[in-house]
């Protein structure tokens, strides 16, 4: 089967990872797999698995969305796919429409990572008369565009392939407090900046405890002021991107999540949820979109009705004087992520989708 996957490669996101991760799973399956993108930091890796790249753009504007419509017609009629997958919602019509023109046989999926609210019940009903197939990226995603009108029969869902990781989870580092970690971009809609409240109130219990903070974005120097402000500079540290996530999780005891996703708001599970339990640490989070998934409340961590401090700053307060309980979670998570998100089942769901 030739799938060509077709998205942004700019940077170093979920998306982007979840694409190159995808990519190359289907490539090893002996699948002929074709990127069209952006250029960006995971390109030349894609290439190096196996992957042929061509340099598509559909984000310069109005006149560079019709100029990446072109030269995706023009590779179509050159490829003629079985398969195009989408990983990102705006070029879809652009790739649906390219392939009824020139390779009216390639079946058209797009990959639901989430939209703003508002736009639910605009792309269930325009992707469905564009004849597009949809995957969703957990069940709560799928639920939600059938919910909005979408035919259920022509979507699935499947979780985030993972990513590569050490042979064995090391040993976490002793220490003399617990080190709590945030592992995603720093937005207003992550909202790192409500970890740091709960950080704040935890040192202020006297627990001993310190966050390390991964991730670039936006909101990077408003949270450093905020840690600040509040006293607690020294407990935290900003680490920016981080690539080595064997070296990150050996550090960090219980990764905390504190998304502000209510109602439509997000979708999925957050791969840093994913990257916890690869590693075998035991994640607190608020319960939005998809992580009660994967985040099983007692059983594979703590998820937390949104906004509740108190039982957020208790679940982490209770996780951090226990060891045990932390293990015991951690490979829960393990257990749970690496049976649902395994290659076998990534690539099992993903072709059961292809075959709708």
């Amino acid at each position: 089967m030739k799938i060509i996957i077709t998205t942004s490669m700019s940077g170093l996101g979920g998306t982007e990872h979840a694409a190159f991760r995808l990519g190359k799973l289907l490539h090893e399956h002996g699948h002929t797999v074709v990127l069209a993108s952006s250029d960006g930091p995971l390109v030349a890796e894609a290439k190096a698995v196996g992957m042929k790249w061509y340099d598509i753009d559909f984000y310069n504007g109005k006149s560079g969305y019709l100029k990446g419509m072109l030269a995706y017609t023009r590779m179509l009629a050159k490829e003629r796919p079985d398969i195009v997958h989408c990983q990102m919602a705006r070029i879809v019509p652009a790739c649906a429409i390219a392939a009824k023109i020139v390779s009216p046989k390639t079946k058209v999926f797009y990959h639901a990572r989430g939209l703003d609210p508002e736009t639910y019940p605009k792309i269930a009903k325009l992707f469905d008369r564009l004849g597009v197939y949809i995957i969703g990226n957990c069940k709560h995603e799928r639920d939600k565009l059938i919910r909005h009108g979408f035919p259920a029969a022509r979507i699935a869902y499947t979780y985030n392939a993972l990513p590569e990781k050490a042979a064995a989870v090391q040993e976490k580092t002793a220490k003399d407090y617990v080190m709590l970690g945030t592992l995603s971009r720093l937005s207003r809609t992550r909202a790192v900046h409500l970890t740091i409240d709960i950080v704040k109130a935890l040192l202020d219990r006297g627990v001993p405890v310190k966050l390390s903070v991964a991730g670039i974005g936006e909101e990077t120097d408003n949270l450093k002021a905020q840690a600040q402000n509040l006293g607690i500079a020294e407990h935290v540290s900003f680490l920016g991107g981080v690539r080595d996530l064997g070296a990150y999780f050996k550090e960090v005891d219980i990764l905390l999540n504190t998304p502000v996703l209510i109602g439509d708001h997000g979708a999925g599970v957050g791969n840093n949820i994913l990257e916890a339990g690869l590693y075998e640490t035991p994640v607190v989070s608020y319960d939005a979109a998809g992580i009660s998934e994967m985040v099983v409340d007692g059983e594979t961590g703590r998820c937390i009705p949104f906004e509740d401090k108190a039982a957020f700053a208790g679940a982490v307060e209770k996780l951090a004087a226990s060891p045990e309980l932390r293990r015991r979670m951690g490979k829960a998570l393990h257990d749970r992520v690496t049976h649902l998100c395994s290659d076998e089942e990534i690539y099992r769901t993903t072709l059961a989708a292809y075959n709708m």
